[in-house]
């Protein structure tokens, strides 16, 4: 999974504040913040891959995707919008996307579930 694409930190390092300062102000609206009333078990970074359309946390430089429910699939084939990475489920299966949308392929998968 590609990690969010930050500004590159040139010689310039006042014009890299500036960017990043713009890249902040257009990601942040898009987070939740933490509150004093959260028990995280870990604290971390809540980013939005905007390349991979899902949320990604990091609380190590390593960014990791967060398993948000997209809405479940209604054929193999998905619908617009849909990229690899995505995850859904329902009381039977649960859904992974495995490729982006094209409008033919077979792009979600599933396995089901049991008890046990």
């Amino acid at each position: 999974m590609a990690a969010p694409v930050f500004p590159p930190i040139g010689d310039n390092i006042k014009q890299w504040g500036e960017n990043f300062k713009i890249y902040l102000q257009r990601q942040l609206p898009r987070l939740y913040f933490k509150t004093a009333s959260d028990n995280p078990s870990e604290n971390g970074i809540v980013l939005w891959d905007e390349v991979s359309k899902y949320a990604v946390v990091s609380s190590d430089g390593a960014f990791r995707q967060l398993a948000t429910k997209q809405p479940v699939p209604s054929a193999s084939t998905g619908s617009l919008g849909d990229v690899t990475g995505m995850i859904s489920w329902d009381t039977s299966y649960i859904y992974i996307c495995t490729a982006d949308y094209n409008g033919s392929s077979a792009i979600w998968k599933r396995v089901g579930l049991s008890t046990w």
